[in-house]
């Protein structure tokens, strides 16, 4: 049966890595990472939770673009917000299974995230997520693997960390649908199903989740169906040692039975004991060692109000009367998640520095400078429009990400911002006064519109490339089509440059390359982008003067429209483009084979090759044109692609 997968998974990480042995890891071997949007108060207020404050620590700062790379392939990118708050204590342990402990985390729980780190290859791991206002969770992950690699020095299976992610995501999608205990429940026995199995077809798969749904009295619709079936067959595609997960499976097991049993016995207005007696009949899984790091937070720390969870009950001291059961929240959508960058950023750019040192002395040390591989794996926050503040007491007032329960990151109704303007706008590549009128090579397929403010998000509306000649549309893009579009903060370098404080740019791929010793304009409609908050549309660039390409008779293109740019892995078409010129003979040079490679590297006209990218990060050659009549060079295209 042909299953329709959740995304495609393209995640930029190119490195093989074994999963080391719980005999190797040392307790105590602790890593913090803390959101790059934080203010003081709110990383103070962490900090005193975590119970940490003051130590001497290794500290990564996860910013943005972390989560573009993991959740592009899952979520359109223009419901990945702007801003990083979730954070992370990590400490790996030589025995235990994953114990996991919560905080402000609404949507996604600690079994969740229990189960989810096992299928990433995790095996035993004491872990603390965290947020300084209520989030939905959605993308604690990402630190806590960051964290985790920093940890035990090594990198965790690529495919493995990919499946982690679509198994968060199912399981919160299907959650939607019949509640977070039931959807964990479904999840985690039949992974663990699956995982036991010798071998596992399609028709063992659909056996498993029918069996599984007729026992819990779960209804599944075909979409959710659909949607964990796939999941179950990358799963089973892996090379999983059930023997090395059972301990963390079977206690998420354990706990779902006993809150399904709480929760059955409320709804049927029995008495306590009944669910008691229920939740008995189960094994009583391992409870946290004495020193595990959560049983060392601070749980009042984030106010009277806070929200905590965890694998082992007994690790939370807040009155019960302020825990909250992982039944209560209700429906969301998946709009927008908690924002983690890297400091590189998918297109290559430095777009964040981990602070050096913060106001308490902690260390805080930047990802790379640990060689660290800072991959997305969860999308980002964005900020609320008003950030909730701080008592002095680190009570946490209010604050949630959108309504009702939001996905961590989503936006605080805000008055009407600003109208958005051309004024507001750059453009690249462009044609003007202001860089002494450029041409530009042929072959042109990225354009980007940069906006002075953070608040963008994507609209319905369209850019087009239209032709000066005869005013003809060469091309129209929906800068909602996250498979042509993506909208994502400035880098520093970029805010620099323009002498701005704060900026978004809007990245636009082509289908079709410019052509040769031609003029463009492009124009947008109105509703080409929105405010953050969906209070204020864009008004049209109409003026054919704003935003003017011309372009020389040589050319060089590589394909880029789809999936919004190249990932590590990819192989994409690529065109020479020479013909009706001088030139005769063209060939590709100075190109690292361990970042690119390519099918043909010498032209003798007009043609096109195929490329492909090994690794992310900035891929830089060169594409040399040369006459007939001595093989002079007429010209040398430098061409950049940064992969994600």
């Amino acid at each position: 049966m042909k299953r329709k997968f959740l995304a495609v998974l393209t995640s930029a990480i190119c490195l093989t890595a074994a999963i080391p042995s719980a005999s190797v890891l040392a307790d105590g071997q602790k890593v913090l990472t803390l959101g790059a949007d934080l203010d003081e108060q709110q990383k103070n207020a962490i900090l005193n939770y975590f119970g940490v404050n003051g130590q001497n620590i290794q500290t990564l700062t996860i910013t943005n673009q972390d989560e573009r790379n993991h959740l592009g392939s899952y979520v359109p990118l223009e419901q990945i917000g702007t801003r990083t708050y979730s954070c992370a204590l990590v400490s790996p342990t030589n025995s235990g299974g994953i114990q996991v402990k919560t905080a402000n985390l609404s949507w996604v729980t600690s079994n969740m995230i229990a189960s989810t780190l096992s299928t990433s290859g995790v095996v035993n791991c004491d872990v603390l997520a965290a947020a300084p206002f209520e989030v939905s969770g959605t993308g604690a992950l990402t630190g806590i693997l960051m964290a985790y690699e920093s940890a035990v020095g090594t990198t965790l299976d690529t495919a493995k960390k990919e499946v982690a992610t679509q198994e968060l995501i199912t399981t919160t999608t299907i959650a939607n649908s019949i509640g977070q205990v039931e959807a964990t429940e479904i999840v985690n026995e039949s992974k663990m199903q699956v995982i036991q199995g010798d071998v596992i077809s399609d028709n063992d798969i659909d056996i498993i989740i029918n069996e599984i749904a007729d026992e819990k009295n779960i209804s599944l619709t075909d979409e959710d169906r659909e949607l964990l079936a796939d999941l179950l067959d990358r799963i089973a595609q892996q090379d999983y040692d059930y023997e090395q997960m059972k301990e963390t499976l079977e206690r998420v097991e354990t706990n779902m039975d006993e809150l399904a049993a709480k929760q059955e016995a409320a709804e049927n207005n029995a008495a306590e004991e009944t669910a008691q007696e229920a939740a008995e009949q189960q094994e009583t899984p391992e409870t946290a060692a004495p020193d595990s790091i959560l049983n060392q937070t601070n749980d009042s720390a984030l106010g009277d109000s806070v929200i905590i969870d965890a694998t082992d009950p007994s690790t939370i001291t807040v009155p019960e009367t302020q825990a909250q059961p992982e039944t209560t929240a209700p429906t969301i959508d998946i709009v927008s998640m908690d924002s983690y960058s890297d400091t590189t950023d998918s297109y290559g750019d430095v777009n964040a520095e981990a602070p050096a040192e913060n106001n308490d002395g902690n260390i805080v040390v930047d990802a790379n400078e640990n060689n660290v591989e800072n991959i997305e794996l969860f999308p980002e926050e964005t900020q609320p429009a008003e950030v909730p503040a701080l008592s002095e007491e680190g009570v946490v007032d209010g604050g949630s990400d959108i309504a009702a329960v939001p996905e961590e990151g989503g936006e605080a109704p805000a008055e009407t911002a600003a109208p958005i303007t051309a004024a507001d706008m750059k453009f690249a590549p462009a044609t003007s006064a202001d860089n002494g009128y450029t041409v530009y090579s042929a072959g042109q397929n990225e354009l980007t519109v940069f906006l002075q403010r953070d608040d963008i998000a994507a609209g319905t509306g369209m850019l087009a490339v239209n032709n000066s000649a005869d005013g003809s549309i060469a091309e129209t893009v929906n800068l909602n089509d996250t498979t042509k579009a993506a909208i994502m903060p400035m880098t520093d370098e970029e805010l620099m440059e323009k002498g701005w404080s704060v900026g978004t740019k809007a990245v636009v791929y082509l289908s079709n390359p410019l052509a040769q010793s031609s003029n463009y304009y492009v124009t947008l409609t109105d509703d080409a982008f929105v405010t953050t908050d969906g209070s204020v549309h864009s008004e049209a660039v109409t003026d054919p003067s704003l935003w003017n390409i011309q372009t020389y008779e040589y050319g060089f293109s590589v394909d880029k429209s789809q999936n919004a740019g190249i990932a590590a892995g990819m192989t994409v078409q690529g065109q020479i483009m020479m013909d009706g010129t001088a030139a005769t003979y063209a060939c590709i040079e100075n190109a690292d084979p361990s970042m690119v490679t390519f099918d043909m590297g010498e032209f003798t006209a007009s043609g096109t090759f195929n490329a492909t990218f090994n690794m992310s990060g900035k891929t830089t050659f060169q594409v040399s044109f040369y006459d007939a009549a001595g093989g002079n060079l007429l010209n040398t295209i430098d061409y950049t692609v940064n992969v994600r």
